[in-house]
């Protein structure tokens, strides 16, 4: 067996569940489930369940001239649950069928609210018809804790879901009485300490070559780093800290103890509040506040400071690694560290500096800006520096991993949030939607945090969505990272790394590349070996 710690105790680990995840849910859900597709260490899209992917304009990807279209797959052969039950295409028609965000889904996006129906016309083959144009069809995996179209086990659930969402909700098969596809098969679940899986040996991808892990559930980093230190963990995943992975990298720099580096699956920002029943202080409100305070943050010293200037400084949502980013680049207003400049915004929009270089409202009054972050995050305490020099009072409020999983807290933010969230392109895009407003309606389960809404931003989204063409869409984008940092619902910061550490006796574990993700480490962890 080998041991391996997670940052938090899952709340769920199915690939596809009614409830808001916590942490980096992908690093356990790529152990327990299996997909229609998989992204592999370099980035590159694999069938998985399906026997193949859709390719456009063949009989597996068509398009209709009213704008539908339908693609299709062929699952491989003998598909099995880890209950022994078969696996079929009727599967995905049930989890379509209870996947609505009435239910708790998070679907309230593309691509499923583009998907019109889902039908199994037999065990193995399922089809995808949909309402309109999505070009990104042929890959339904999303990227971190959104894997598409994940089939859910009817004849396990059905009966909860008939019985109400309540039921359905608190079914513990989203916890310790799960059953999956993937490598392997939860064998043991002890509250508040660790879950063990065994060996799937019907596994589609082949049984895993380790016959049984453990996931300890660390929270707090400096024991994770001591666990590494003394051998008690085999592989940390994101429960040591940035520094940690650093000191174990130099210290163990020419010996056979084991390597420690990162991954990156997302990235930091700063998000502002725009919601009028919530916000404190009112200024947040202005467009002019939100430019003066980008300005105020120097991320360069940040990316130096916190993160030993091993990470990019981002200035959108589109990932500056991708080969069509110059063209975004090129059309994004930008707003380099420069505290005169804020200084001088704020005049503009009515506020000064108060006796002690805190800006004053004629009205409210000093400004006094909350800023809320996960108590592991690295980055408040500088970028809050940043502000004060710059004359924006903050107090900084630091949020334990129970209220940070509070979806009515993240939702309600008086001012300043920093937080995390996926690089994947499609998860950024409806982070913003106006239809996907967390409320107290939704329960708060949308993910919108911040309340922003721009109808400029939903059409070019929305337009976006249905586009094939590949250089219409770099234009796109372009346009909607235009209106964004004209705009300013969030002040991106800089990477965001899962610092990681692996023992030698571990074998085949490889880092997925930076946005596309199945896993980070684990997206091939049925090939690890124990040496």
């Amino acid at each position: 067996m080998i041991t391996l710690s997670i940052a938090v105790e899952p709340n769920y680990i199915a690939g596809f569940a009614p409830l808001q995840p916590a942490g980096a849910t992908d690093f356990w859900q790529r152990a327990f489930n299996a997909f229609l597709d998989l992204y592999d260490g370099q980035g590159k899209a694999q069938p998985y369940l399906a026997e193949a992917l859709p390719v456009l304009n063949t009989d597996t990807w068509q398009v209709f001239p009213d704008g539908r279209m339908e693609t299709r797959y062929h699952l491989k052969p003998n598909l099995v649950w880890h209950d022994g039950a078969p696996l079929t295409a009727d599967d995905f028609v049930f989890a379509f069928t209870v996947g609505k965000p009435s239910n708790g889904f998070r679907t309230g996006d593309v691509p499923f609210t583009l998907m019109d129906e889902v039908v199994a016309p037999d065990d193995r083959s399922l089809v995808i018809r949909w309402s309109g144009i999505y070009p990104d069809a042929a890959v339904l995996l999303l990227g971190d804790v959104k894997f598409g179209l994940v089939a859910l086990p009817r004849h396990i659930l059905e009966k909860s879901f008939n019985q109400g969402i309540d039921a359905f909700q608190q079914d513990l098969y989203w916890t310790q009485q799960f059953v999956g596809a993937g490598p392997y098969k939860l064998d043991r679940w002890e509250l508040g300490s660790y879950l063990e899986g065994v060996a799937f040996d019907k596994h589609v991808l082949g049984k895993p070559k380790i016959e049984r892990i453990r996931m300890q559930f660390i929270t707090d980093k400096n024991t994770g780093f001591a666990n590494m230190i003394s051998g008690a963990t085999d592989v940390a995943m994101d429960t040591i800290t940035f520094a940690g992975m650093l000191q174990l990298r130099q210290e163990w720099a020419g010996s056979q103890t084991g390597t420690a580096g990162f991954t990156v699956a997302s990235f930091s920002a700063l998000y502002l509040q725009h919601r009028p029943d919530f916000v404190n202080p009112r200024a947040v409100l202005d467009t002019r506040v939100h430019k003066a305070l980008a300005q105020a943050v120097d991320k360069k010293t940040l990316a130096e400071t916190v993160w030993a200037g091993d990470l990019a400084t981002l200035d959108t949502i589109f990932d500056p690694r991708a080969p069509y980013y110059p063209a975004i680049d090129r059309a994004i207003t930008k707003y380099p560290y420069d505290i005169s400049a804020s200084a001088r915004i704020m005049s503009e929009a009515g506020y000064t500096k108060g006796p002690d270089g805190s800006f004053v409202s004629p009205t409210e009054g000093k400004l006094s800006f909350n800023l809320q972050s996960p108590n592991y995050r690295a980055e408040p305490p500088v970028v809050a520096a940043n502000l004060r020099q710059a004359g924006f009072d903050v107090q900084e409020q630091p949020l334990s991993p129970l209220e940070e999983r509070d979806p009515q807290l993240r939702g309600s933010f008086p001012a300043l949030y920093i937080q995390a969230s996926s690089l994947a392109e499609i998860q950024q895009l409806g982070r913003y939607r106006s239809s996907a407003l967390a409320t107290p309606e939704n329960r708060w389960r949308g993910d919108n945090n911040t309340g922003w809404t721009s109808a400029a931003y939903d059409s070019l989204v929305d337009a976006f969505s249905v586009t094939l063409d590949p250089e219409q869409r770099v234009q796109q984008r372009a346009e909607i990272a235009k209106v964004m940092s004209d705009e300013l619902p969030a002040i991106m910061l800089t990477d965001n790394p899962n610092a990681h550490a692996i023992l030698s006796r571990i074998k085949n574990v490889q880092s997925s590349v930076a946005y596309l993700t199945s896993g980070r480490i684990t997206w091939n962890i049925e090939k690890w070996e124990l040496q």
